[in-house]
């Protein structure tokens, strides 16, 4: 990674000057493209794989719930390195059979892979279960399910793992009548169950559960059959992790009938990322997301893609990570019928950063089916990717623009840019706000639109990404700027920006 310290420093903000510099150029439509992609060396016909992607600590895990090394459709999920492509290890669970669907759903963090198989028997059919795994090893810990499991609840269906609790999705659970569902907390570290949780208002068909995100100490939860604002309109909920106290219940301001808002969610950072996949726009079911605030629990902005379409099901799957939230639109048709997309949008505004899509993409491939995203990484499940066989699956590895941060105010910070263009120039620019502040980049002269406002917009430096398009500024930021200052990247070459980040 090419690394400089030069700069105009973050810590001289009292005098802060507007410089008309560098920034993001409105979108085009034009698909970036992958730079791995990523199939199971045994692949065979039916396996989905890439139904479920996690990413952490340098792996992806890709689940393939329709493998049948336990018989058919008991599932499998495989372990990548993310640098390299190269399959580590496959993993299936030691009791698995017939029709678990194990690799169903998928998280990972400190070395701790959660796999979901929600069709697993053990307290009766479809009851469902969760099993962990070491990432290093590729060696099953534990297998967990409900202490009051019943056939039918599809425990497992969601899973989702942060500071160590696990939380886990039974979307047909009974206890508020028929698929009401419920949501479970396990300690990551023993195995044990901490808690059960179930909405304040939960009601028949509301499939709470459906999907789950943990971080920072809340749990966000999807209900897409709630019908607050009429049938399968769909709602979302946050729930204290530590006390299982619920602290809001999310609505879309434009909500409505089959939005099926709440089947995906996303947390991380402060905001909430709810996919809206049946919101009909652009005719039928062309989908939407949105973004919530934790701390207030009201709505910040709604996102559409601005070359939507019918069926396109943006929003079916939802991934966030360090200022970036990554959507799936499984049905999208730009390279055939439902070969799917998905797109990279900035948390903190809305703003579209980039959309993917596969080099290769074919009818049916359903890519976008499932996104992951951390430190700048991305990685997409297409299941009906045909590459070993019907539906055998594969999935894509992108390392899109992007921008992170190491340390905290009140002392020395790094910002590490990757995905710029390998040798260009880049910049990193901050200022004491988000926005829209249009100005000129200077290394290109073009008109362009930032993700910062104009209030003390600086910047701070400028100097060459390496080889594999990463650059590194390092500089003292004081306490003062916490809260204050917002951070973007742009790449000199093409006018392109990053995600936005909140020091």
């Amino acid at each position: 990674m090419m690394k400089t310290t030069r700069f105009l420093p973050l810590n001289s903000l009292a005098t802060a000057s507007f410089i008309s510099c560098l920034a993001f150029a409105c979108p085009t439509f034009g698909q970036t493209t992958e730079d791995l992609k990523l199939s199971a060396i045994d692949g065979g016909s039916g396996n989905g794989f890439g139904t479920a992607t996690a990413i952490a600590d340098g792996v992806l895990a890709i689940g393939a719930p329709g493998d049948d090394d336990n018989g058919p459709n008991s599932g499998s999920a495989y372990l990548f390195d993310a640098g390299s492509g190269i399959e580590l290890s496959k993993l299936t669970p030691t009791d698995g059979a017939t029709a678990d669907k194990f690799g169903f759903s998928l998280a990972m963090s400190n070395d701790l892979i959660i796999v979901g198989a929600p069709y697993d028997d053990d307290n009766g059919a479809d009851s469902g279960s969760v099993y962990f795994f070491d990432s290093n090893s590729g060696l099953q810990v534990f297998k967990i399910i409900a202490s009051d499991g019943q056939p039918g609840d599809e425990f497992g269906f969601a899973v989702a793992l942060d500071n160590g609790l696990v939380v886990i999705g039974a979307k047909r659970d009974d206890d508020n009548g028929r698929d009401s569902g419920s949501v479970y907390i396990f300690d990551a570290n023993s195995g044990s169950q901490l808690a059960k949780l179930l909405p304040n208002d939960g009601a028949a068909d509301d499939n709470f559960g459906e999907a789950v995100d943990i971080d920072g100490g809340i749990i966000a939860v999807g209900a897409h059959g709630n019908d607050d604002l009429g049938p399968l309109s769909g709602s979302a909920y946050l729930f204290n992790a530590q006390s299982g106290v619920q602290l809001a219940k999310l609505l879309a301001t434009d909500g409505g009938t089959n939005d099926f808002f709440g089947s995906a969610i996303a947390i991380d950072g402060g905001v909430v990322a709810v996919g809206a996949w049946a919101d009909s726009l652009f005719g039928d079911h062309s989908g939407s997301a949105y973004l919530f605030d934790v701390a207030s629990g009201s709505q910040i902005t709604k996102i559409v893609p601005s070359d939507g379409h019918d069926r396109d099901h943006f929003g079916y799957s939802i991934s966030m990570d360090a200022g970036i939230v990554a959507i799936g639109a499984d049905d999208d048709d730009d390279n055939g019928f439902n070969s799917g997309s998905a797109y990279l949008y900035d948390a903190t505004n809305g703003t579209l950063i980039e959309k993917l899509g596969a080099s290769d993409g074919d009818v049916y491939d359903e890519f976008g089916t499932s996104v992951a995203i951390a430190n700048g990484v991305a990685v997409i499940g297409s299941p009906g990717d045909d590459d070993n066989g019907s539906n055998s699956g594969s999935a894509y590895l992108f390392n899109p623009f992007s921008l992170s941060q190491t340390g905290l105010p009140g002392g020395n910070m790094s910002f590490q840019v990757s995905g710029a263009t390998p040798g260009g120039q880049v910049g990193v620019v901050y200022s004491f706000g988000s926005g829209a502040h249009v100005v000129t980049n200077p290394l290109t002269g073009n008109l362009i639109t930032t993700g910062l406002s104009s209030t003390g917009f600086t910047l701070g430096t400028v100097g060459s990404a390496d080889g594999e398009g990463d650059f590194e500024y390092s500089t003292y930021v004081p306490a003062s700027a916490a809260g204050l200052v917002y951070v973007q990247a742009i790449d000199g070459t093409n006018d392109r920006t990053c995600n936005v980040l909140s020091l």
